[in-house]
């Protein structure tokens, strides 16, 4: 607990952050299409945002060694509360575009300042509950976030000048801390062949994970905007998202500690085939079951979707030879960067082609496919022994996430 509390302020920040990300991706969706916008512009616009997210995760250590955590933190909140005021002022598609590569690259100069200084202030002995406490807050932060616009219009200035305020006040907690700022990091890439050799099974399901995950929830709140939970529009969008969100949180712990146990990628497969199926259940029967029933189907799509992240990540370590995690990490979270951008072009295609039926019809086929390569993987290559296995812990796809050092190497903590 003491671990905990040294980095609290930290945490809190991060909390007040993701109040925020869960508002913006809510209101830019329903923005678009209010201002009659397609399915796949809005698809579009998601992969600027995740473009930005991913030269934001590229240049933020490079950032960091110039100006240091706090002031990168400050700036960065800065530019991405003027950066969602500005949707506010101007309804055009092509501005919005712009101004979410600013949001993108924001976010990922906040998240790398704050995880690189966890992974420096927190001990090693205690950073599996430390980032454990972190990402179940920013999970709740992101589930409560649209509630606070709820019932609001999606063009309305006063859903992004909610946003803009938890922005700016993120800096707050930051900028009144007495820990110390950490020194600037030190990344070398690794090339992604060689990340390919290593753990193509993890590869492969952090790709479709961005792919799969980023394309259905940037396109999530179109989906259910129609819905007439809680008066529709932005309080159903709200219910949608924590809904989804909420399955993740539940079965995130269990999950991982499962793969503790058993072959990580069996239960990778378990959690792929149970979205999947939810999925294309919510394409098949969704109006036949009703909006309770795809709620309860979204739940379960989040279980498994928004759970098998870490896990992907967990079967990388266990291949990494000692002092080459921070790489691998790195590699892995460029290559989900690469499945975010494609992904909502895809569920953008999708929906346009198939409506309703086309974004989770997408999700569940290429759930199932991913289900299906990790059995495949687990016949050809066997598990790694016992003594290798890292043990797991909670992991989002968040720049840098506190990689800078090797839980196996504890020459690397000095």
């Amino acid at each position: 607990m003491t671990a905990t509390r040294n980095v609290l302020v930290l945490i809190i920040s991060v909390m007040i952050l993701q109040l925020a990300g869960g508002l913006i991706g809510m209101l830019t969706p329903l923005g678009l299409e209010a201002m009659g916008s397609g399915p796949q512009t809005i698809g579009v616009i998601a992969a600027f945002n995740a473009a930005g997210y991913m030269i934001g995760a590229w240049t933020a250590p490079r950032a960091l060694g110039l100006i240091g955590n706090i002031r990168l933190f400050a700036a960065a909140s800065a530019v991405g509360a003027v950066a969602v005021l500005a949707l506010s002022l101007w309804h055009d598609a092509t501005f919005w575009a712009l101004m979410r590569i600013l949001q993108g690259i924001a976010f990922a100069y906040m998240f790398t300042s704050i995880e690189s200084w966890l992974g420096e202030a927190v001990p090693e002995q205690s950073r599996g509950n430390v980032m454990g406490i972190y990402h179940t807050g920013a999970k709740l932060s992101l589930m409560l976030g649209p509630f606070f616009v709820a019932g609001l219009g999606p063009l309305d200035s006063r859903a992004y000048i909610w946003t803009a305020l938890f922005l700016t006040l993120a800096i707050l907690p930051v900028c009144v801390t007495r820990q110390k700022e950490p020194a600037p990091p030190d990344r070398t890439p690794m090339p992604l062949m060689e990340l390919g050799r290593m753990a193509p099974a993890a590869v492969v399901g952090v790709l479709l994970a961005g792919v799969v995950n980023t394309g259905t929830l940037a396109l999530l709140p179109v989906y259910f905007q129609d819905f007439s939970l809680a008066g529709g529009g932005t309080a159903a969008v709200a219910i949608a998202g924590a809904a989804a969100w909420l399955g993740g949180l539940v079965l995130q712990w269990p999950a991982g500690v499962l793969s503790d146990r058993i072959e990580r990628r069996l239960v990778i497969a378990g959690l792929c085939a149970m979205a999947g199926v939810a999925a294309l259940l919510i394409a098949i029967f969704g109006r036949a079951v009703g909006e309770i029933g795809v709620i309860v189907l979204l739940t379960v799509w989040g279980a498994g979707a928004l759970s098998f992240y870490g896990l992907c990540v967990a079967h990388a370590i266990d291949r990494t030879p000692r002092g080459r995690v921070p790489q691998v990490m790195s590699g892995l979270l460029f290559v989900w960067a690469a499945g975010s951008i494609v992904g909502p072009l895809m569920s953008g295609f999708a929906m346009r082609m198939a409506d309703r039926v086309g974004l989770f019809g997408l999700a569940g086929v290429l759930l199932l496919v991913l289900a299906i390569l990790m059995v495949v993987r687990v016949r050809q290559r066997a598990a790694p022994s016992e003594a290798q296995q890292e043990e797991w812990k909670p992991i989002q796809p968040t720049p840098l996430a506190s990689v800078e050092l090797d839980p196996r190497n504890p020459e690397l903590d000095t």
